[in-house]
């Protein structure tokens, strides 16, 4: 546990927009067509589970993670889910992904949501991160941040910024920066690569684009937001990958080398097998179901867990 420098403020984070290279227009959105309809509208969420391999304190961390994919109607207004369809609402479809891990003696238990809307809102195109949000609980403290996303227009600005942190350097902080044209969020590259966001990127194809750095970066290092340019790619063939087939995409941002293995088998619905980054984090998946999870809160629903390859949480003593 270390105390965070008090110059270690977001506001000065809020640099320059940084451009994609040669690119005047965004790049190409996902298909939201009927096959994505068929699958992501069908009244369940996808819930997945993955081994996790945590960089932290510079020690490898092994843990859990869950990754829940949605769709939703969201409101324009408060940025949260919409209790039903309007004609000012427009659909998005949510990760949330919830990572738990030991650090000796106290764990972690961090949740990241990553909203995407599925056509154009906020002037950005469809596929644009509309807001991101992390949360970090620890037997230290706890912090919440988020951001909303917009197309900066004359005195107003593109992403608003919140932060609340138990780091006397940190606080609580509200600031704004600049979108720039074709930006995208790290914390939104699960989605990217399984073709739920932007930019969509055929076998062998490869871009450059301005990149909003993830939020468990930022709170985790203690390090400014920031538009950095990274380099996403998709690979030309399919490689095996134990009982599956898959297609890798690979991003590179501002040094952080991202790679995702996604399930390319006829019927599959893409889902992430594996991701690595070269700091040493992993996910490995363990087992997905479709279900509607929020209605499965009784005891007797726990039997759910064991499809998952999960355990239901301990009862804190010995």
């Amino acid at each position: 546990m270390r105390t965070a420098p008090a110059s270690m403020l977001i506001a000065a984070a809020l640099t320059a927009a940084v451009p994609a290279a040669g690119q005047d227009k965004p790049w190409t959105p996902p298909s939201y067509d009927r096959t994505y309809r068929s699958t992501w509208h069908d009244g369940n969420a996808e819930m997945a589970s993955y081994k996790l391999t945590y960089p932290r304190y510079g020690e490898l961390r092994t843990g859990t993670a869950v990754a829940i994919t949605v769709t939703e109607p969201f409101d324009p207004t408060a940025r949260v889910k919409a209790d039903s369809v309007r004609d000012d609402t427009y659909g998005v479809i949510k990760l949330n992904l919830v990572e738990d891990f030991q650090t000796g003696l106290y764990d972690y238990n961090l949740m990241t949501s990553v909203f995407v809307a599925t056509e154009p809102a906020n002037g950005l195109p469809a596929g644009s991160p509309t807001k991101v949000s992390f949360s970090s609980q620890e037997w230290c403290g706890h912090v919440y941040q988020q951001a909303l996303f917009s197309q900066a227009k004359r005195g107003t600005p593109g992403v608003r910024q919140t932060l609340h942190s138990y780091f006397e350097g940190e606080a609580d902080q509200n600031n704004q920066m600049d979108h720039p044209v074709g930006g995208i969020a790290e914390d939104a590259l699960i989605l990217w690569a399984r073709g739920l966001a932007g930019p969509r990127l055929e076998p062998g194809e490869s871009i450059e684009v301005p990149v909003y750095r993830s939020m468990a970066v930022q709170r985790h290092r203690h390090v400014p937001a920031k538009w950095e340019t990274a380099t996403l790619s998709r690979k030309a063939s399919d490689e095996p990958l134990g009982e599956f087939t898959v297609d890798t995409f690979t991003a590179d941002v501002a040094g952080r080398k991202y790679a995702f293995y996604i399930d390319n088998s006829e019927n599959g619905d893409r889902k992430l097998i594996k991701l690595t980054r070269n700091d040493g984090y992993q996910l490995e998946f363990v087992a997905a179901e479709r279900l509607p999870y929020w209605r499965l809160n009784g005891n007797a629903d726990e039997k759910e867990l064991k499809k998952m390859g999960l355990r239901r949480r301990g009862d804190g003593t010995m």
